[in-house]
């Protein structure tokens, strides 16, 4: 699971962070309107954010909460972390369908590359997660992939 190592925004993030991995989605909420947002893009040492790391947790109920949250609150759908990767490459990458939809729903775009010139579709299809291959396929036809059942 992906925990933060060092966070360049101070005491604010670390404690939303804490409070995400524990579930506290209230306490998490509070934190977020009491510092008007100013965490919501934070980034950790290997500059991922909070909604990187909302997309890895491991309860699918938990995930969802947080990764609507942040999304609700203006969280940058599309930010790359320090090797270019998205919350949607991480997302397809755990096979994690849900927030894979929530996040297509905010308007991630599945197209941008990491440092490595891998896509959102190509950690899906690495990773063995074929319904979330399917339905990338499907929402975004513009890839120029073809579903042989249309």
């Amino acid at each position: 699971m992906m925990r933060p190592k060092d966070l360049r925004q101070g005491s604010g993030t670390k404690t939303f962070l804490d409070a995400m991995h524990g579930g506290k989605v209230h306490l998490a909420r509070f934190i977020l309107d009491a510092l008007d947002g100013r965490i919501i893009n934070s980034k950790t040492e290997n500059s991922r954010t909070p909604l990187m790391y909302a997309v890895c947790l491991q309860d699918p109920g938990t995930r969802a909460k947080f990764t609507r949250l942040l999304l609700e609150k203006g969280a940058d759908v599309n930010c790359q972390d320090e090797d270019g990767r998205t919350a949607l490459s991480h997302a397809c990458e755990m096979g994690h369908l849900d927030v894979v939809k929530l996040l297509v729903q905010f308007n991630a775009d599945p197209d941008i590359s990491d440092t490595w010139g891998n896509s959102s579709l190509m950690y899906a299809a690495f990773s063995g997660h074929s319904q979330v291959l399917e339905f990338l396929v499907r929402a975004f036809k513009r890839l120029g992939l073809r579903d042989r059942n249309t």
